[in-house]
């Protein structure tokens, strides 16, 4: 008997609660406060929406009812009704909302509902509501969201990873860098100073000895081409110190156009032909057909310079240098083989990877700095070009650059 009250009761108390809900979405205000006890509290989904009594309440509802005054609809996803006393119980209501907000629709999923009912006159009202929705990525068998806060946290832990990995290669690159002008210090301290320490030393011998070979030539000639020999290394050490200042900043503008690359390499072979007849080094060009690439000439005419410098200086006297030019559909490639002293595997990786400044002297015991190829080596990059070296020790080197005929 009692079980049938039971669930008599708990349809009542259904009923009475779906009642006042339609009411609630359909705005109808005297019949949504008629089904409310006599001393009605809550606590909203609003930040202020907590209130002590049925006049505070009825405050919030006619707030809410002014600011959305349009109807709302609703899904109820499943409810539970528990039975305390003969007078009193309490209903939980799982719900998906939509609400009309001029022309734009807002959906509310999962809105808990949990409200107590009394029993008054012989029918069951709202006593106290409580309405909340739960965190985004909360699931069923979490009291906080947290999945959501595991999801968070690894994407912070995967953020910081990438910061603390960034930082890590920065930090390499600031230690190459310092050290790279920790070198140059030194190359300038020594490679500097020495030629015009030359330079002084050989006039003050020439002035000091002026009248008395004033009529002998051959004196003369001998002092000139000493002094030219260091201007001519004080000026390499200068121009890649220049070249190198210059590829560190951020701010090279590539002056992008359309070049002859074999005028290029031509003016490069000029410029150094005085040091190759001084080695009795013969360079030879060989190309299929004129090629033109777009590119900023100025820069490939450092980088061509540089390694065609580098293979005057590691050749032997009497050998050749070749610079082949081969052009394609897409790239041009340029190619500076020598017969000269060659290097190994490790040298190789150095020069491709390394900030290394360390440079061996030549095969007539040339000078250098090492600055030559790091530069060639960025600003290769800069247009969008790949370089290659192989080399066989005692046997020789050959540079291979690719550039891209139009820009990339």
């Amino acid at each position: 008997m009692s079980s049938g009250n039971d669930h008599t009761d708990r349809q009542a108390i259904i009923n009475s609660y779906l009642e006042y809900f339609d009411a609630y979405t359909q705005r109808n205000w005297d019949k949504m406060i008629s089904l409310f006890a006599n001393n009605f509290t809550m606590f909203g989904t609003g930040i202020d929406e907590h209130s002590r009594s049925t006049a505070e309440t009825l405050t919030f509802f006619k707030r809410e009812f002014s600011q959305l005054p349009t109807t709302v609809s609703y899904n109820i996803n499943g409810m539970e009704v528990f039975k305390t006393s003969p007078t009193t119980a309490y209903i939980t209501v799982l719900m998906d909302m939509k609400i009309s907000a001029g022309d734009e629709i807002i959906n509310c999923k999962n809105n808990r509902s949990t409200v107590i009912m009394v029993k008054e006159d012989e029918r069951w009202k709202i006593a106290h509501g409580h309405w909340s929705q739960p965190a985004e990525g909360q699931d069923v068998g979490d009291s906080v969201p947290y999945k959501l806060l595991k999801e968070h946290n690894k994407a912070l832990e995967e953020k910081v990873a990438d910061r603390t990995k960034e930082i890590e290669k920065q930090n390499v690159e600031l230690r190459n860098l310092n050290d790279t002008k920790t070198k140059l210090l030194s190359i300038i301290a020594h490679d500097l100073r020495s030629p015009f320490n030359a330079f002084m030393g050989l006039t003050e011998v020439m002035l000091h000895n002026f009248n008395e070979n004033l009529n002998n030539p051959d004196y003369f000639k001998l002092r000139l081409q000493q002094i030219n020999e260091r201007a001519q290394h004080l000026y390499n050490v200068a121009d890649n110190l220049l070249n190198w200042a210059w590829a560190q900043t951020e701010e090279i503008n590539i002056n992008w156009r359309m070049a002859d690359i074999q005028s290029i390499v031509s003016k490069q072979v000029v410029a150094l032909e005085d040091i190759a007849k001084g080695k009795e080094i013969q360079i030879e060009m060989k190309t299929d057909k004129y090629s033109q690439i777009c590119t900023d000439p100025e820069i490939l005419a450092i980088i061509i310079r540089n390694f065609l410098s580098n293979a005057l200086k590691y050749s032997h006297r009497g050998s050749v240098v070749t610079i082949t030019i081969l052009p394609n559909e897409h790239h041009t490639l340029i190619t500076i083989a020598d017969q000269g002293v060659g290097m190994d595997a490790e040298k190789i990786d150095s020069i491709l990877n390394s900030n290394d400044l360390e440079s061996q002297p030549g095969t007539e015991k040339e000078k250098g700095t090492g600055l030559g190829l790091q530069i060639s080596r960025e600003l290769i990059n800069k247009l969008n070009g790949t370089l290659c070296i192989d080399s066989t020790p005692n046997m020789g080197t050959k540079v291979s650059i690719s550039l891209p005929n139009i820009r990339s």
